[in-house]
This record gives structure tokens, C-alpha cells and sequence, in this order.
């Protein structure tokens, strides 16, 4: 008799060693790039010091084949600026960087990548390069050729001169940034790097070697000594989410390390089955038919023990609606699939639909209807996922939502008040003053429902502690200033109300939605206005139209406003692609006056983590917009039940834009409609069928 194991040596070392950042973010060795990537949906921070470079980086995979990277780097022997405005504050910089997997690696041929740093900066760390990477055993070698700082050395040809003369220079000069100056890409000087890897997985440690091309002692703008291109180092895997690790740069450097990753693509924390629930006997099936005062109340109090609400409930004949909203769970089928069990185990055999209306906020979003059979506890023949398919239609509700009709409809006392509060951050990074800059308050939300769709939404903050005296960058922006002035907001506003808005939210027609607003709408504006959203359920494309009149708040951010005020809105174009890429078109007229287009694409898993990138173009020439030439940023959403072992809704949410500028600004909307409905169509539905049973 033989038997097969599975197991590996390598389970049963304390620490996974693999491939982790290099000192840009990206995954590398220390100055060099490598061919391996993160895992698809990881994001990983990573910070990395010596003198005269610190850089701190940011780096998302939202693909398996892509790894894009912010970073925000501080080069300390050179100021930000003339001593009078900035002190002896050192020079900051801000970049965007990318690698594409190009051919992975297999038994013979290594992994291969190309890619791009700093494509949108200034200038200063720009670089292109073609890398491969190949594993043998404990060895891991790499081998690369660089341009730009990469291939300062200058030890090869360029090879791209061998398809044009025009690739011998290297033209652009450090700049605002913000522009992709992709006619300076693979151009000038060209280098070989290399450099190898060498894993002690007993102990969790990887050694590293490297020929370090970038030269920094004949770079311009950051001469330093070297006496070696030798760069020499070594990474501790701590954990799978964290490594340290320090190196011996240059030959007269030491250099520390740190990087800290999670990967979010899949929930690995298991969570609570559904609730048991005991079938009612025929004879208690038909007393409750009978009375259907039983049915419901039995009714509401197990979905209370899912917490699940009902909003409104019909029990007829063959047939059960019901109508459910809830705060714990974000997938709608879920809560579907555990409605419909409760239901079919409580009502009478003759039943042959169940008809579940799934809210979200005031509105019904989307209708199942369910054979009860296919959820009876009491047969052994379980329904497949694929059989519920089949027997299951899926559709958008009617315009007229059933908790306006039903025959139960619980009570709710009107008005109704709810509120919560929590400690919380505001902050300025990477200004002439100092690389950050913070406040801790305590804010306080609340919420006064007057009527379904009509509620009166409140925020309010009342200041701890600040670091904001130190701010000393007036806005010299020539556009008018909707954003630039964010220093005086955050100096005279540390005890504000940042919200105060009378909001109601209807649909009209079916697919239809509506949402008007009125009040303080955000930090710097106020004003009334409103959007309508069209979502045609069986499609991937959905459409928004809004507007609004708004006119700009004092700086202590109380009840008073400044003189300026306009009118902004926007037409949006949603469309969701295959593999849970999604992506948004936005044009129209922004806070400044100023007309342009807004290009966002993401990647949503089915953990519901979020990654994307925008970026906005508008009629604002790079010499009006200053610094960076044209708005852009990054954003990232992680759900907050992947930290917890039981299920609820919310996420944490994390938006950066490197700069504060005033062209491109949007009026920042609270309850947008895409917020509520953006995933709420059969296509986004479809991609968590899978809980149904669950």
C-alpha cells in the first residue's frame, strides 16, 4: 500500500520567503527592478531610507500581469525650495510607476517584464527597462536592460538605434510633472543591470546582490559619492504580510527597509453558516396561513436573527413577497438566499414562488423570484447553484416598491433619528512645510429620516489635536480658488460642519432613479441641486445627469459663504467590462469654471476590493493648472468584513490625489447614485450567485 503526499519542505519553515519590493515599491531587488510580481489583488506598502533618498511607495496589482505604483519620494541634499518660502525643508517628489509581465516563467524560459518609473513625475527618477527574472531552486537570478537614470551607466549601445536614429537623445528636462513624455521612452543612454537572490527559508532570510546602473554620482540633480556599483543587502520575512531589511549601497550607505503587504482578492476568514432554522409542522404551516399575524411575526423575528429587516411582506396563496433590507450583508444574493430558506421553512407547502425584493437605502434594487422547493429544508434533494440558476428569474423591481403596498408593513415611527460617531484623521502630505501634516478630531454623524427618501444627513467635527500651524503655502493659482485653499480650511476649520444636507431619493420609473440635495454639501460648498440615474438592469452600461448650484463657504466652515458661486454637473457614461474591470466617462463643467473629461478605471474583485486610477483633462492649459500638470489620481476600497470572522457591510476607503489643485475639482456628493446602484445590475449580481446558498 503507498500513499501520496502533498507537503513540502517549505511547510514547515516558520516564514514564506518570496519575492518582495525593491527600495522604488515594485517588486525588485534593492535600486533594480526584477520579473515577479505580487499576487493578483494585493496591495503592499513599502518605505525605504538612506541618504540621500527616502522613498515611500504604495503598489496595487490589479491584475496578475500589471503592478502600478505611487511613490512619494524625498531627496534630502537638495531644498523644495528658496530658504524664505520653505525653510530648510528638503526636496519632495511625487511619481507614478508601472510593470507589465511580458511571458512567465516556465521550466526553461524565464519570467520576463517591461516597465515604467516615474512615467508622469518630473523627471527625476525616469526610467524604462526590460527585465527577466528565472528561479533555480534557492537561486533567483535577474538580468535587465535600463534606460533613463537605469541606464546611466551607459555600458551598452541602445539597441532601439538599431530601428531609429531618433532614440540617440534624451531630450526632456525636470519639469511640474504630470506629463507622460513618452517621446523620451527608451531613448539615450542604454545599461545592463543584474543582480541575484539567494533564499535561507530556514531562517526566513533572503540575500541579495546587485550591479546598481543608475549612477547617482553623475545625476545632476542628486550628485552623491559612490564607491562601489556593488549594492549588498538582506530581507527578514518577519511574516507573509511583513519583511524588513537593510543593505550596504554605494559602497559607503547602509539603507533600511520595510514593506508591509495584504492581499484582498479572497475573503480567507471563515464566516457564520446561515442560522438554523426548524420547519414549521403542516398543521402550525396552515394555522399561520390562517392568521397571518403568526406568519409574520414568526417571519420578522428570524430574519431579525440574520439581521435581516423586512420593509414591507404580502403572503398570498401560492405565493410569498417580501421585501428586505440589510446592514450586514453587501451581496445581495446572500441575504437573498437566507430569506428565502427562513421563508420556505414557515410557509405552507402550497406555496410555489418566493418573491424577494432586495433594498438598498430606500430603494428596491433588484427582484428574485425563487422556487420555494428548491429551498425546502425538509428535502433531501438539494438544488444545485446552477440548478437555482435556472429556476430562478432575477429582474428590477417595478417603480412602485412593495413597501408602499404591502399587506405587512412594519411600523416605523417617523421621525426617525440615528447617529454615530468616532475619532478620525484629516491630513496634508507632502507640502514645502513638512512631509505631513495632521489632525485628529472627533466626528460626529447624524441622520433624521422624516419619511422613506427623505432624510436631513449632519457631520460635524470638533478638533484634539493639529499640526496645521505650520502650514505656510498661499495658493497662487490664477483659476478661482475651489480647492488651493485648502490650508485656510484646514486652519480655520478645525471645529466645522462639514455636512448639512436635506436629501430625497425616488425612482419614478422603473430603472429610474432620482436624487435631489440642498445645504451645506461638503467642507468648501454649499448649494441645491440634484442627478438622475438611469440603470438598465440586463445591461452593463448605465447613465447619470447631474447639476447643482453652488456657492462657496468661508473658511471656518460654519453657516456663512464667500463670494464666489457657479454651476457644475456632469454626464456620466458607467460601463462594466469582463473580469470586473469597470470604468466612468464624466463630462461637463467642474468647480473652477473649467470644461474637460474624466476617465476612471477600476478592478473590482469578488471579495469586493476596489482598485482604480483617474485621471481628468479639461480646458486648463499645464501652465494654469501648475504642479502636475493635469488632475490625476488613485484610489483603493477594501471591505471591512474580510478583517472580521463574521459578515457587515462598510468598507475602508483610501483616495489620493498627489496634488490639491483647482482644475478638474468635482463637487464632492454624498449618496451619489452610483454609490447605491453601480452594483445592483444582473452582471453584478451574477458574480456573487454563488452565495445564494451560503
Amino acid at each position: 500500500m503507498s500513499f501520496g503526499l502533498a507537503a513540502s519542505i517549505d511547510d514547515y519553515f516558520p516564514h514564506k520567503v518570496e519575492p518582495s519590493a525593491s527600495n522604488y515599491g515594485q517588486t525588485g531587488l534593492f535600486e533594480i527592478p526584477s520579473a515577479k510580481f505580487m499576487e493578483e489583488g494585493s496591495l503592499r506598502l513599502t518605505f525605504s531610507a538612506s541618504y540621500p533618498n527616502e522613498y515611500t511607495t504604495l503598489t496595487a496589482t490589479p491584475f496578475s500581469w500589471m503592478e502600478a505604483s505611487f511613490r512619494y519620494s524625498e531627496v534630502k541634499n537638495r531644498l523644495y525650495g528658496p530658504r524664505s518660502f520653505s525653510g530648510n525643508q528638503s526636496w519632495k517628489d511625487k511619481s507614478f510607476d508601472v510593470k507589465l509581465r511580458l511571458f512567465k516563467e516556465n521550466y526553461l524560459l524565464p519570467d520576463v517584464a517591461l516597465g515604467l518609473r516615474d512615467i508622469a513625475g518630473t523627471g527625476i527618477f525616469s526610467s524604462e527597462y526590460i527585465v527577466a527574472t528565472k528561479s533555480i531552486g534557492e537561486f533567483h537570478v535577474t538580468a535587465g536592460i535600463g534606460w533613463g537614470v537605469l541606464g546611466t551607466d551607459d555600458n551598452i549601445k541602445n539597441p532601439m538605434l538599431s530601428f531609429d536614429s531618433k532614440y540617440q537623445q534624451r531630450a526632456s528636462q525636470f519639469g511640474l510633472g504630470g506629463d507622460f513624455n513618452y517621446k523620451d521612452w527608451f531613448r539615450g543612454n542604454a545599461a545592463l543591470f543584474g543582480g541575484f537572490e539567494y533564499d535561507l527559508k530556514k531562517y526566513g532570510l533572503r540575500i541579495t546582490a546587485e550591479y546598481d546602473t543608475s549612477n547617482p554620482d553623475v545625476v545632476a540633480f542628486i550628485p552623491m559619492k559612490v564607491d562601489s556599483r556593488i549594492n549588498l543587502g538582506l530581507k527578514y520575512y518577519l511574516s507573509e504580510s511583513l519583511n524588513l531589511g537593510f543593505s550596504f549601497d554605494r559602497g559607503s550607505q547602509f539603507r533600511i527597509y520595510f514593506a508591509l503587504k495584504g492581499g484582498f482578492s479572497k475573503d480567507t476568514l471563515p464566516k457564520p453558516r446561515p442560522k438554523n432554522v426548524i420547519p414549521l409542522s403542516k398543521e402550525q404551516k396552515t394555522k399561520s396561513f390562517n392568521d397571518k399575524s403568526l406568519f409574520y411575526r414568526s417571519l420578522n423575528k428570524s430574519l431579525q436573527d440574520e439581521t435581516i429587516y423586512i420593509q414591507g411582506a404580502n403572503y398570498h396563496s401560492d405565493s410569498v413577497d417580501i421585501a428586505i433590507a440589510t446592514p450586514k450583508f453587501s451581496s445581495f444574493t446572500r441575504a437573498a438566499g437566507r430569506t428565502t430558506r427562513i421563508v420556505s421553512a414557515l410557509s405552507v407547502d402550497e406555496i410555489k414562488d418566493i418573491n424577494i425584493f432586495s433594498m438598498n437605502g430606500d430603494l428596491e434594487v433588484a427582484h428574485f423570484k425563487i422556487n420555494k422547493k428548491d429551498f425546502d429544508l425538509t428535502t433531501k434533494n438539494k438544488s444545485s447553484i446552477s440548478e437555482l440558476l435556472i429556476n430562478t428569474k432575477i429582474g428590477s423591481p417595478d417603480e412602485k416598491p412593495l413597501y408602499s403596498s404591502a399587506e405587512f408593513q412594519p411600523r416605523v415611527n417617523f421621525p426617525e433619528f440615528t447617529w454615530k460617531m468616532s475619532p478620525a484623521l484629516k491630513h496634508q502630505i507632502g507640502g514645502p512645510e513638512g512631509f505631513y501634516l495632521g489632525q485628529l478630531w472627533w466626528k460626529t454623524d447624524t441622520t433624521i429620516k422624516f419619511k422613506r427618501s427623505l432624510s436631513l444627513y449632519t457631520s460635524f467635527g470638533i478638533n484634539i489635536y493639529d499640526t496645521f500651524k505650520n502650514l505656510n503655502n498661499p495658493s497662487d493659482s490664477t483659476l478661482p480658488h475651489v480647492r488651493s485653499d485648502i490650508q485656510d480650511y484646514l486652519t480655520e476649520g478645525k471645529n466645522n460642519i462639514q455636512r448639512m444636507q436635506l436629501e430625497y431619493i425616488f425612482s419614478p420609473y422603473k430603472d429610474w432613479f432620482v436624487r435631489a440635495d440642498f445645504g451645506i454639501l461638503e467642507e468648501m460648498f454649499g448649494g441645491f441641486g440634484g442627478e438622475i440615474f438611469y440603470r438598465p438592469f440586463d445591461r452593463n452600461i448605465s447613465f447619470g445627469l447631474s447639476a447643482h448650484r453652488v456657492k462657496q463657504r468661508d473658511y471656518d466652515q460654519r453657516f456663512s459663504f464667500r463670494d464666489y458661486e457657479t454651476n457644475t454637473g456632469h454626464l456620466a457614461i458607467y460601463y462594466d467590462f469582463p473580469g470586473g474591470i469597470t470604468s466612468q466617462v464624466a463630462m461637463g463643467k467642474y468647480l473652477a469654471g473649467d470644461k474637460g473629461v474624466t476617465l476612471d478605471l477600476g478592478k473590482r474583485f469578488g471579495s469586493g476590493f476596489a482598485v482604480g486610477v483617474f485621471a481628468t483633462k479639461t480646458d486648463v492649459s499645464k501652465e494654469e493648472f501648475g504642479e502636475g500638470s493635469f488632475d490625476k489620481g488613485f484610489y483603493f476600497s477594501i471591505p471591512t468584513s474580510l478583517f472580521y470572522s463574521d459578515y457587515r457591510t462598510g468598507s475602508i476607503s483610501f483616495g489620493m490625489h498627489p496634488l490639491t489643485k483647482d482644475g478638474g475639482s468635482f463637487l464632492n456628493q454624498h449618496n451619489s447614485l452610483f454609490s447605491i446602484l453601480g452594483d445592483s445590475n444582473r452582471n453584478n449580481i451574477m458574480k456573487d450567485w454563488k452565495d445564494i446558498l451560503d
